[in-house]
C-alpha cells in the first residue's frame, strides 16, 4: 500500500514531486488522471501522485477534480503523508484546491478531528524562498518576476499568505521565519495555538532546506491529518520524518570504475575524474597480479581498501596506474615470470575483473552501473560476470558507448565502456556523468 499520496494540478509538477521522492529511495509513480487509475497497479509504489490537470480550470471545477482525486486515493489507504502539490510560483487555483483537499480528507475516516493544511512554498534548490510572508523568485519578489505576467492568471502580490487568504474560504494562519528558526518545539506549539483558534490553513516561511525539515519535524505524530502543501521539498521532508528508512528502497546510484589502460592520457583523465567526483580507486599492484603466488593478496588488498571507504564516494573501483612511473613494461613482466606477453596481459585484466566482481557484490557500495576503460578489460569484466553480450543503447563520444549487459549474473546492468586511447582529458568525466544520469534514481527493494 502506498505510503505517500499526492494530488498535483499538472503533470510536470507531479513528476517533479516523484523525482524528489525517488531520490530519497521511494518508488514513485504518477497517474495521468482519474480515468487511468488502477489501484492494483499504483498501490505497488511507495509514493503515488495523481494529476488533476486543473491549474487552468475555473476554481469550482478545479476544486471538484481535487476533491474527487483525494477521495479516490484515500478510499482504501491511510498513508503516512498526504500532500497537495502547488506551483512553485503560486499559479493556479491554490485556495479552491486547498479547500477541496481539506473537505476530502475530512470526509474520509482518517481521524475524528479535522485536517490541517500546512503551506510551505519554498523550493531552495530552485531559488524560491518564503521570507516575511513573501515569496522571492531568484532573489526578487514574485510580483516583479517574469512569471507575474502570466497571461491567464497574472500575479499581483508577492505575499503568499495573502494569495491563500484571498482564494480560500478557510481561516489562514502564518508562522514567520524567526519562529521556524527557534526549532520544531516552538513551531509545534504555534501550530497547536493556531489550530485551537480554528485555523485550517497555516502558511510558513522557510529560507533553507533545514528550515523545511524543522517544520516537518514539528508536525510529526500529530493526532489529526496534515496535508503538506508545497512544490515538492516539504512533501519530501515529511516523508523523511514519517516513513521509516527501513521501509524505503535503497538507491543503487554509485558507479564502479575498472580502468586498465596505462597511457598518459588515461592518467590525465583519471585526475580530471578525481577533481570532478568523490572517488575511491586504489591502484592495484600489476606485478603482484601476474605472479600466482601474490595474486590473491593483491586482489584482496584493493577490495579491503575500497571496503574501508564505504559511504565516502560515488565512484568506487580500481586502476592500474596513477602516475607515469606506475607504468610497467609487459616485456619486463613477461621475462620476470617466464610467460608470453599475452598471458601477462590476460592475468592483469582478469585480476581487474575479479576485483570488479568483488566490489559489485559489496551491497554497501550501492553500485548501479559499471564504467570500464580498455577493450580487454571490458571483455574480461563481462566474462567474469558470465554475460553473453552487450546491448548497445547510445554513443557518448566516438568509441565510447552506453549499453546493458546481456544475461549472466547481472542481466540488464547499465554499463559504459571506452577505449583506452580515446578522447581528451575530460572524456572519462563525460562518460561517468552520462552513466550517472542513467542510474540517478535506480533502486533495489528494501528488505522486509
Amino acid at each position: 500500500m502506498s505510503k505517500i499520496l499526492i494530488v498535483a494540478d499538472d503533470l510536470t509538477g507531479a513528476n517533479a514531486n516523484g523525482s524528489l521522492l525517488a531520490n530519497k529511495g521511494f518508488s514513485a509513480a504518477t497517474c495521468l488522471d482519474r480515468e487511468q487509475w488502477n489501484a492494483g497497479y499504483f498501490s505497488e509504489f511507495d509514493a503515488v501522485t495523481l494529476n488533476t490537470d486543473s491549474r487552468l480550470l475555473p476554481p469550482r471545477e478545479a476544486g471538484q477534480r481535487v476533491y474527487d482525486g483525494y477521495r479516490l486515493l484515500l478510499e482504501h489507504a491511510a498513508p503516512a503523508v498526504i500532500a497537495k502539490r502547488i506551483d512553485s510560483t503560486l499559479r493556479g487555483n491554490i485556495g479552491a484546491e486547498l479547500d477541496a483537499a481539506l473537505q476530502a480528507v475530512d470526509d474520509c475516516p482518517l481521524s475524528s478531528e479535522p485536517a490541517l493544511a500546512v503551506v510551505v512554498p519554498s523550493f531552495p534548490a530552485s531559488d524560491r524562498l518564503a521570507v516575511g510572508g513573501y515569496l522571492l523568485v531568484n532573489g526578487i519578489p514574485l510580483e516583479k518576476s517574469p512569471i507575474a505576467r502570466d497571461p491567464i492568471r497574472p500575479i499581483t502580490t508577492s505575499r503568499f499568505v495573502d494569495i491563500v487568504k484571498q482564494q480560500s474560504a478557510h481561516k489562514v494562519g502564518y508562522i514567520p521565519l524567526d519562529t521556524v528558526l527557534e526549532g520544531p518545539g516552538v513551531v509545534r506549539s504555534m501550530v497547536a495555538e493556531l489550530k485551537n483558534a480554528n485555523v485550517r490553513i497555516i502558511c510558513c516561511d522557510a529560507a533553507t532546506n533545514d528550515d523545511i525539515a524543522v517544520i516537518a519535524r514539528a508536525l510529526d505524530a500529530l493526532p489529526y491529518p496534515v496535508i503538506a502543501v508545497d512544490p515538492g521539498p516539504f512533501t519530501a521532508a515529511m516523508a523523511d520524518v514519517r516513513v521509516p528508512v527501513k521501509a524505503r528502497h535503497e538507491l543503487e546510484d554509485n558507479i564502479l570504475a575498472v580502468v586498465g589502460s596505462v597511457t598518459g592520457l588515461i592518467q590525465r583523465q583519471l585526475e580530471a575524474l578525481r577533481l570532478s567526483r568523490n572517488c575511491v580507486m586504489p591502484k592495484v599492484d600489476c606485478r603482484a597480479l601476474v605472479n600466482p603466488a601474490t595474486r590473491d593478496k593483491a586482489i584482496s588488498d584493493v577490495v579491503a581498501r575500497v571496503s574501508a571507504a564505504v559511504g565516502t564516494a560515488d565512484v568506487y573501483g580500481v586502476c592500474t596506474a596513477e602516475r607515469p612511473e606506475d607504468t610497467l613494461s609487459l616485456d619486463e613482466l613477461a621475462a620476470e615470470n617466464g610467460i608470453p606477453k599475452h598471458i601477462v596481459s590476460e592475468r592483469i585484466n582478469t585480476g581487474l575483473a575479479e576485483i570488479g566482481e568483488a566490489l559489485l557484490e559489496l551491497d554497501a557500495l550501492h553500485i548501479g552501473g559499471i564504467y570500464t576503460s580498455g577493450g580487454e578489460v571490458t571483455v574480461a569484466m563481462a566474462r567474469r560476470l558470465n554475460a553473453s553480450g552487450f546491448a548497445v543503447r547510445d554513443e557518448i563520444l566516438p568509441l565510447a558507448v552506453y549499453g546493458r549487459l546481456i544475461g549472466g549474473k547481472y542481466p540488464n546492468f547499465p554499463m559504459v565502456t571506452k577505449g583506452g586511447f580515446v578522447g581528451d582529458n575530460s572524456s572519462i568525466v563525460e562518460c561517468v556523468n552520462y552513466l550517472f544520469t542513467k542510474i540517478s534514481s535506480q533502486t533495489k527493494p528494501a528488505e522486509d
